[in-house]
């Protein structure tokens, strides 16, 4: 699964929809105040409306102290109550890709089987829905958030799944409540199963429903409407209409609007869940069916069918939002501005802080973080073909030993086995510490130059596993042009090695450049060995402007060797030009 697109309406300094096509490597140019920067909070924004619908965002976990949106009312394009903020999210995802949202046909966990003669149905539904899996190449997922007048808040509006470049469904706000705006059977993602089985399955369910019908008749002659069964097989009968012509294509889904695991907020629950299924008539226990094996039959298929069009639906309607939630989930945001690490050691609720860089010390003071990720950040920092800081890493360990305990162990009244054991009671901790390549002075974090601490984030983020995608503000603030240069290297490793995407907004010549040259050198075979190769369709460099009509992005596209294919808009990057001749 990867995310290929993001595209946002009514968001800060957007107003008419634009879209941000991603790459692995995807860097951000333009002006100040372009609207760079909002391309990053818009997807901070949609993991927050997503996590904790939290659409009033003022500041989200994630971002900390590094950004404050100020609420709906202030990221709200024009500060324009009536507009309507939009985010979408575009994936190149199978369907085999998407989560299965419920557990499968019950065979298993209650006992409930297809019987012999109900197999080939079975049979033939797997297959279709093995094909249509096949056949899903691309989904998308979008959110709108709108201010509502009686309730002065903002609330969540819509919902909307698309799959193989059409909307599939669309879920909105009514009312308090919610409804189903569009269902798309036609949808190029699950259109051929219905196509396919359209004339049989007519077949099929004209002579189901006739069957059922007359054995309902003859069981009703039979009973009676007494009071202990009035007219009760009309149940099953209303229950096998809504079931069976809802998963086979017939007619609309009037049953969807009660099922969807929503709320007053058409955003679903995308938790896994046991229970998302539509209802199912237990058969095996009505005695009246006994005689009638053509009507047990038929409300076999009807379960069958809601059990597998619930697991089918689940998968796209809720699947494509989990792939997304759970992509944002893994999201690590570093900011224009990180922080120098204090002194003391940093406190645990600022672990997950990126956005200042602290989880960054924070994850090298880890006593779960392994050796090897020191070296791997240490040489990233050493190295005379990497950042080339002057500076190494080390890592110290510490034991808290009782005041007490240690006047013993001074004065050697402690033997060798209670001293290894009060060693291991003790409790550790780590410290990081920068150690001077020329003079093997150890330093703390705090005592270095202020570009140390600005890269450093910088490079564990890109280091450390985990991250789907990692969004950084000016990676190259405070840092020398040699140590921008080989942060091209640095995103081209996170990429390709660690399967990371990297959303970067930058204004570093430099780091373009190296990114042109490992594409030229890959494209000419002249990689040093070791260097992973980049190829152009591996980045993306687009340029953002504002004019009357609102922001602009346009696409600069790289040839094999490593040169723009267009003009930079305005004239981008003349100014060294301009100044030497």
């Amino acid at each position: 699964m990867r995310i290929t697109a993001i595209e946002i309406e009514n968001f800060k300094g957007i107003s008419e929809r634009v879209r941000v096509d991603l790459k692995p490597i995807t860097l951000l140019f333009g002006a100040n105040s372009a609207g760079k920067s909002t391309i990053l909070h818009a997807l901070l924004y949609m993991k927050d409306v997503l996590d904790r619908r939290n659409l009033d965002a003022i500041r989200t976990p994630v971002s900390g102290r590094a950004l404050d949106l100020g609420g709906f009312r202030r990221f709200v394009h024009g500060h324009d109550l009536s507009r309507t903020v939009r985010i979408g999210v575009h994936l190149e995802v199978t369907g085999e890709e998407l989560p299965a949202m419920v557990s499968g046909y019950p065979a298993d966990d209650s006992g409930y089987r297809w019987s012999p003669k109900c197999e080939k149905r079975d049979q033939e539904f797997r297959s279709g829905r093995s094909y249509v899996h096949q056949s899903i190449h691309a989904a998308s997922v979008g959110i709108e958030v709108r201010w509502d007048q009686s309730e002065q808040r903002p609330v969540a509006f819509a919902y909307t799944v698309g799959l193989n470049g059409a909307d599939l469904i669309r879920i909105e706000r009514a009312s308090g409540k919610h409804k189903i705006a569009k269902f798309d059977m036609l949808n190029p993602g699950v259109a051929r199963l219905r196509l396919e089985t359209q004339i049989q399955a007519d077949r099929d369910l004209a002579k189901t429903m006739q069957e059922i019908r007359e054995a309902l008749g003859e069981r009703r002659d039979e009973l009676g409407e007494s009071k202990d069964n009035p007219a009760e097989p009309e149940r099953y009968e209303t229950m096998i209409n809504e079931i069976v012509p809802d998963f086979v294509g017939h007619g609309p889904f009037s049953g969807l609007v009660n099922w969807l695991p929503v709320q007053h907020d058409p955003i679903p629950d995308f938790a896994f869940r046991q229970d998302l299924r539509l209802p199912v008539v237990d058969w095996e226990n009505m005695d009246c069916w006994d005689e009638y094996e053509l009507g047990r039959e038929a409300i076999e298929i009807a379960n069958g069918w809601a059990w597998e069009g619930t697991s089918l639906l689940a998968r796209f309607v809720i699947g494509p939002g989990k792939l997304v939630k759970d992509w944002l989930e893994n999201l690590r945001y570093i900011g224009p501005l990180r922080a120098r690490p204090p002194r003391k050691r940093i406190a645990s609720d600022e672990l997950s802080d990126w956005s200042e860089g602290l989880a960054a010390w924070k994850s090298l003071e880890s006593e779960e973080s392994s050796s090897d990720l020191i070296e791997q950040v240490s040489q990233w920092l050493a190295d005379k073909d990497r950042l080339n800081s002057g500076y190494e890493l080390k890592r110290k360990h510490r034991a808290q030993v009782d005041v007490g305990a240690f006047r013993q162990i001074v004065e050697g009244d402690l033997d060798r086995a209670r001293l290894l054991e009060l060693l291991k009671e003790a409790p550790k901790s780590a410290e990081i510490k920068l150690v001077d390549k020329r003079s093997r002075l150890e330093l703390d974090p705090s005592d270095v130059g202020v570009g140390i601490s600005q890269v450093l984030p910088i490079v564990v983020g890109a280091v450390v596993p985990g991250a789907s995608v990692v969004a950084i503000e000016q990676p190259e603030l405070h840092i020398h042009p040699a140590m921008q240069v080989a942060l091209g290297d640095l995103f081209i490793e996170g990429a390709t090695k660690r399967g990371m995407s990297f959303l970067i907004e930058t204004h570093s010549e430099h780091l373009m450049l190296r990114l042109s040259r490992r594409i030229r050198e890959t494209s000419d075979g002249e990689l040093l060995l070791g260097l992973p190769e980049v190829k152009p369709e591996d980045v993306s460099v687009l340029y953002v402007d504002k004019d009357a009509g609102g922001m602009r992005i346009s696409s600069l596209p790289i040839d094999d060797s490593g040169e723009f294919t267009e003009r930079w808009p305005r004239g981008f990057f003349v100014e060294r030009g301009e100044e030497l001749f």
